[in-house]
Parts: C-alpha cells; sequence; structure tokens
C-alpha cells in the first residue's frame, strides 16, 4: 500500500500539492495566441477541461481565449492556488510579491536570466527565493517549462510538446531539472503511445529541487513508473528521502543522470577522490536504492514502456522462441550478457515440440523452422506447450521481418495473443519488424514489442533487477555513536604517525612500530623490533615520500637503519627546506596478505564517500574500485568487498588462502563511521596499502594519510 500523498516537508515549509493538484491557477502574462508561452498552458487547460477557475492575467486584454482577463493578480476575485508567471526576469520579483498579497501559494515561474546566468543573476534568484519564503510561496524555477498533473487535468505548462493535443493520462511520473529534456521525454513517450500521470522541470531550483519533486511523486496512487533527469544536485537529502520512498512504496525509478567527469574532483592527499570520482558516487546511491541508471533516452524509453506493463518476472529465466536459428542464438548470448539465464526446457514439453514439428530444436532456443510462418497453428500450440510447462519466468519470441509480411503478420500476431489470453500471468516479449500501428496492437493485446531482441532484453534484464530490488530488505540505516573530540594540530595536517594512532582507536591496527627521532635512536628500536625493517620519514607536508626518497624497505641490521636515517635527514631537507620533520617511522615488514586500498573522500554533494579497492600500489593502475555513502555497515561493506573484480584474490583464488575479509568489513564499516561522524572536520582518509592477512589475521595500515579542516 502506498503512503499517504504528502510532500516532503522542507524546514517547515508547505508541500507540493498546490503545486500539482491546485484547485484554481492564475496566467500571468497571458496571450490569446496559443503559440506564445502566455497562451500555450491556457489552451492546454481548456483542452483538458480543468475543472477549476482559470484566471488570464494581462493589463492589455479584457478577455483571453474565451476567459475574462484581469489587468493584476490583485484583482482576481476568487483565491488562486498556482500561478504560471510567463513575464520576464525584470518583472518576476514585483509579480511574485503581487502573488504573495494575493494569497498565491505556488508560483511556476517560466523566465530566464536568473542564476543561470551567474552575477547579477544569482543576485536576483537570492531576493526572489527570499521573498517567496517569506511570503509562504512555493517557488518553481525559475527557467523551467513548469509542471502538468494529468490526472487532475492540470497542464501548467509552456512546453510545446502539447500542441497537437492533450494524451490521455498514464501512469509514468518524470521529474526533470532541464525543461528541453522534459519536453523532449514527453513527446517521445506520446509517440509510443504511453501516457503520464504527473511531470515537471524543475529549472534552476532556486526552491524546489528535482529530489524534492520526486518525494511528491512516489506517494501518489496514480503513478507505477518513476523517471528523473538530473544534471547536478542541490540537496543530497531530499533525493535521498524520494529514493527511498519510492522503494519503500515498490515504484521502480528510471534515472538519466549526465555531466559525467572523467576522473572527479581530485584531491591533493590522496587518490581515493580521483577513484572515486563524483559520477561512481551517483552509481553507489542508485545501486543502494535499487535505481537503474539508462545511458541513452532509447533505453530509459524501454525501460519505462516495459514497466508500464506493470508485471515483474518471478526469476531470471528466459524462454526463446526464434523463425531463426541463428537470432536464437544471438539472443542466448543476450541473455547472458545481460546476467540473466536461459531456462531449461523439460523433456515432455520437448517430446510435444517435436510431435508438432519433428525436426525443430526443442532446446532452448526453441526453433519451430519456418513452418510456424505458413501454418500458425503451429505458434500457437508451441507456446501453449511453454507457457503450460511454467519453465520460464519470461518468453522472448522473434518474428523478425515476417511480422511485417501481409500473409503472416496478423496470423502470426493472433495466434501469440491467443496462447496469451490462456496464460495471462506470463510475462512476453515480441522482438518483430512492423508498422508502428502494429506495434500498438501487440500492446493492446498485452505483449511487450521491440524491434531489436538486444532492446527487449536490456528492459527485460532492468526488470528482473527491480525483481530483485524489492524482494529485498531496505538498506538499515547505521547509528552512528556519538563523536569524541579529535586530538588535531591547529592547521588540521596529521602526520602518518598520528594518523595511524587514530585510525587504530577506530579498529584498524598498525603494524609493530615506533617513532625515532633521529638515525641512532631509529637504529635501537629496529633492533627492538626485529629485522628486517622499514623505515619512513614523518611529516605532515610530505604526502608521497616515495618521491622524496623518504621510504626504504627491508633494511636488515642497525648500520642499514642509521644510514638510510642519515641519509633522509640530509637529502629532504635540500628537495624539501619548508618541510616539517617530526621524526622516521621504524616498522616491522609485514609479509604475506593482499594488499588493498580503503579511502574517504569529500563529495560536493554526498558528503563523505568510502571508497574500497585491491590493488596497493597498483590501484591506479587496475581502477578496481567500489564506493558507498558514508557510513556504511559491515553487511554494506562485505557486499562492496564482492563487488570488485579482483575479490577472488581474497577468499581464495586457485587454492590460495581465503583472507579476513570480516576485519576487512569492520575496517570499512569502522573508517565510514569515523568519517561520518566527523564530516564538518576530516576531509580526506587513505589508506594504502592496507594488508589483509589470511584466515582470521585481521588487517594493518601500512600507510595512512588523513586530512582535516583547520581548527577555527
Amino acid at each position: 500500500m502506498n503512503a499517504p500523498t504528502t510532500s516532503l516537508q522542507t524546514e517547515g515549509r508547505p508541500g507540493l500539492d498546490a503545486l500539482f493538484a491546485p484547485r484554481s491557477v492564475a496566467i500571468i502574462g497571458a496571450s490569446s495566441d496559443q503559440r506564445r508561452f502566455g497562451g500555450r498552458p491556457i489552451q492546454y487547460l481548456l483542452e483538458a477541461g480543468f475543472d477549476g477557475p482559470i484566471y488570464p492575467v494581462n493589463p492589455a486584454r479584457a478577455e483571453i481565449q474565451g476567459l475574462k482577463a484581469y489587468p493584476s493578480i490583485l484583482e482576481v476575485p476568487g483565491p488562486v492556488d498556482c500561478a504560471l508567471l510567463a513575464v520576464g526576469a525584470d518583472v518576476t520579483q514585483q509579480t511574485v510579491e503581487d502573488c504573495i498579497a494575493r494569497g498565491v501559494k505556488a508560483a511556476i515561474c517560466y523566465g530566464a536570466g536568473f542564476a543561470e546566468v551567474g552575477g547579477e543573476g544569482e543576485a536576483r534568484q537570492a531576493k526572489l527565493l527570499e521573498t517567496a519564503r517569506a511570503g509562504g510561496l512555493r517557488l518553481l524555477g525559475p527557467n523551467c517549462m513548469g509542471a502538468l498533473n494529468a490526472q487532475t487535468k492540470f497542464y501548467g505548462t509552456f512546453a510545446s510538446a502539447l500542441e497537437d493535443g492533450v494524451p490521455p493520462a498514464g501512469r509514468i511520473a518524470i521529474a526533470s531539472q532541464s525543461g528541453g529534456y522534459g519536453g523532449y521525454l514527453l513527446r517521445h513517450l506520446f509517440l509510443r503511445g504511453l501516457g503520464v500521470s504527473q511531470w515537471v522541470t524543475t529549472g534552476n531550483e532556486a526552491d524546489i529541487d528535482v529530489g524534492e519533486a520526486l518525494h511528491w511523486m512516489a506517494g501518489q496512487e496514480d503513478n507505477d513508473v518513476l523517471i528523473a533527469y538530473i544534471e547536478g544536485l542541490r540537496s543530497r537529502d531530499s533525493l535521498i528521502a524520494a529514493l527511498k520512498r519510492a522503494r519503500e512504496n515498490r515504484k521502480p525509478v528510471v534515472v538519466m543522470k549526465v555531466g559525467r567527469t572523467a576522473e572527479g574532483s581530485a584531491a591533493a592527499a590522496s587518490h581515493t577522490a580521483s577513484l572515486t570520482g563524483q559520477d561512481n558516487v551517483y552509481d553507489a546511491l542508485f545501486e543502494e536504492y535499487g535505481v537503474h541508471r539508462a545511458r541513452t533516452t532509447d533505453e530509459l524509453l524501454d525501460i519505462s514502456y516495459a514497466l508500464s506493463r506493470r508485471t515483474l518476472p518471478k526469476g531470471p529465466r528466459v524462454g526463446v522462441i526464434s523463425i531463426s536459428g541463428g537470432v536464437g542464438v544471438q539472443i542466448a548470448d543476450f541473455v547472458s550478457d545481460a546476467g540473466l539465464t536461459m531456462g531449461s526446457v523439460p523433456l515432455e514439453t520437448q517430446d510435444k515440440l517435436r510431435a508438432l514439428v519433428p525436426h525443430c530444436s526443442p532446446r532452448n532456443p526453441i526453433d519451430m523452422t519456418g513452418l510456424v510462418t505458413t501454418n500458425h497453428d503451429i505458434m500457437e500450440k508451441t507456446l501453449d506447450a511453454v507457457f503450460e510447462a511454467n519453465a520460464f519466468d519470461a518468453t522472448l519470441i522473434f518474428l523478425g521481418i515476417t511480422g511485417a509480411a501481409p500473409s503472416m503478420a496478423r496470423p502470426l500476431q493472433q495466434a501469440i495473443a491467443n496462447a496469451h489470453a490462456r496464460a495471462p500471468d506470463q510475462l512476453v516479449f515480441v522482438s518483430v519488424t512492423c508498422p508502428p500501428e502494429m506495434m500498438r496492437e501487440y500492446d493492446a493485446k498485452g505483449l511487450l514489442a521491440f524491434e531489436d531482441p538486444s532492446r527487449a532484453v536490456n528492459a527485460l534484464s532492468a526488470l528482473w533487477q527491480f525483481r530483485e530490488t524489492f524482494s529485498a530488505d531496505m538498506p538499515a540505516p547505521v547509528a552512528l555513536p556519538p563523536a569524541e573530540a579529535l586530538p588535531l594540530p591547529e592547521d588540521g595536517k596529521l602526520n602518518e604517525a598520528t594518523a595511524k594512532a587514530l585510525l587504530a582507536a577506530h579498529g584498524i591496527p598498525s603494524p609493530r612500530e615506533n617513532l625515532a627521532r633521529d638515525a641512532a635512536e631509529a637504529a635501537r628500536m629496529a633492533v627492538d623490533i626485529g629485522f628486517p625493517v622499514a623505515v619512513k620519514v614523518v611529516s605532515p607536508d610530505i604526502l608521497h615520500k616515495t618521491e622524496v626518497g623518504g621510504v626504504a624497505l627491508g633494511l636488515a641490521s642497525a648500520e642499514a637503519v642509521e644510514a638510510a636515517v642519515a641519509r633522509m635527514a640530509e637529502t629532504i631537507p635540500a628537495h624539501l627546506p619548508d618541510a616539517r620533520i617530526d621524526g622516521y617511522l621504524v616498522s616491522e615488514m609485514v609479509k604475506g596478505g593482499v594488499e588493498c586500498i580503503l579511502g574517504i573522500s569529500q563529495d560536493e554533494a554526498f558528503g563523505p564517500v568510502v571508497t574500497f579497492g585491491l590493488g596497493g600500489t597498483l590501484v591506479e593502475l587496475l581502477k578496481d574500485t567500489v564506493c558507498a555513502l558514508a557510513p556504511v555497515s559491515e553487511a554494506r561493506a562485505l557486499e562492496m568487498i564482492g563487488k570488485v573484480r579482483t575479490a577472488p584474490l581474497l577468499t581464495g583464488y586457485r587454492g590460495g588462502p581465503r583472507h579476513d575479509i570480516e576485519a576487512l568489513a569492520r575496517a570499512i564499516s569502522g573508517i565510514s563511521v569515523l568519517a561520518a561522524q566527523h564530516a564538518g572536520t576530516i576531509t580526506t582518509i587513505e589508506v594504502n596499502p592496507l594488508v589483509v592477512r589470511p584466515g582470521a589475521g585481521g588487517v594493518v595500515a601500512l600507510d595512512a594519510v588523513i586530512e582535516t579542516r583547520p581548527v577555527e
């Protein structure tokens, strides 16, 4: 059952009912010309039969499109829930003030010339928002194409996509940051015979952002599929709340996220941020909440179309019936690539198929030969046998160009429809080349029609992923214990020794090591630890020690340790005269285990992000990493470990030992909790390499970097 139809309450402000379901509408800047931005919404509202008052506002007209016009919003006689502002940026401020004075609850601002142009536009938008919030007015835009709610016949949009008629209501909801793409998507859905329930473009998002709009849509009972187009993010919390609500209400979300970066924002202190990249953070969020990220508009439309059937497969087993053996093999490859499985045809079903066509290929993919194109009864009986076996969770029928042949097209279509009518719970895809009107006929008969079989398989794979998402438990929130004050230097820079001490206090131990002040003390410490040892310079100002000769490994004697430290003490100040040297870390040499990288970076939109990968010094070459928003639970951390391609190295590759992935999961979770507790202080954590030991040997941090914001 869906949640009540309330919207996200943001900082105590009103919800979005007045925007999406107004009882009365005013169009300020109204026009009698239906091609103008002030004329289109009036045309749409009238055509749709909006049953509330429509008030055109234009001081130069007494009547507009058959409706009485008013010189000002202040002179409109009745209450106004929503006002559409088809006016320029120069008069928008005064218009909003007039709307507030009139008691308008929501305003849709078309005008450009605000934050998108920078400088004065940003200041103009800030003042507009301040005014709207002070007056209790919810603001959509500016620089947007409006909103519609087909269920309430409210078409408050300036988009041209409806100029040739308002289509029937559907059950797809769309929230787009781009007005142009929102209109483009709307039009293409109509061309595919798909209607929408709600649609909104958020533009500059001065007030209402895409997350809040999605949250409202996720609470409505009259939609089944949510689509979002996202370029950037104004509010992390509103988007997460929307995705959480959609998953709770079992509403599939398909997102087009654009604006990728090559490597993300690089952090001076570590490789973690560059390995994560902002785009990967979005992917991590979408994976956590079961969102499908479409890479193309065709993919987005295909999946939305398949979801509109409101049937998800019960499992991953696919049955393929093809009039071409070669295409059947291609489809089998597509199925495997998509993470689905080819179902097995029971022996008794194979016998039934051979009885129909002795020389058929009754195993999956099923090839009943060209006889099905001339004897359409064979197709119907083939499907009856397949559906009766219940061996597949979805069936894909490839007809190819026979679907357009006058002698075959409709008889084959009817044969498939007859069999499906006797087994209506079966999920059936048809790959067919035929005119658009015949595609609609397949739709009307409860069949999902695609021209290319690869697109059908990709859509089916998305349906299966949504089934798995809705069958799994919701991610459990991670409780953050009270944060203790961090012992930080005034400039916020920790050297390796203090960074490791902080990590050790949060469950990530270091090897046996000590901090020496000079060469002689380092030699004595090395004897106590036992040879061989490693020696590293310790300085908060030197991030990459090997580049300045600040690391010596495998030292087998006190003399070698003393010589190494003496060399560092002489050469490093020559290269970096301003670098503070806090001493020299003498450490045991850790043998065996698998080297990993574990880190925290700060994402501009999402805050602390935890990244994990294998590779140690090769991590930049392999780029085999996964990330998640912090904090993460130990269970989520185990999932992260399993997702890297090189995970078998930890679990026993080719007879190798199993390593302590439980300790690794505790380390991932622990570092993520630390970062979330101190999100305003810690900017970077990098543990590289983090060695995961065999058996129950735990983990050990061989090197660590932590950067924080300077203490104020």
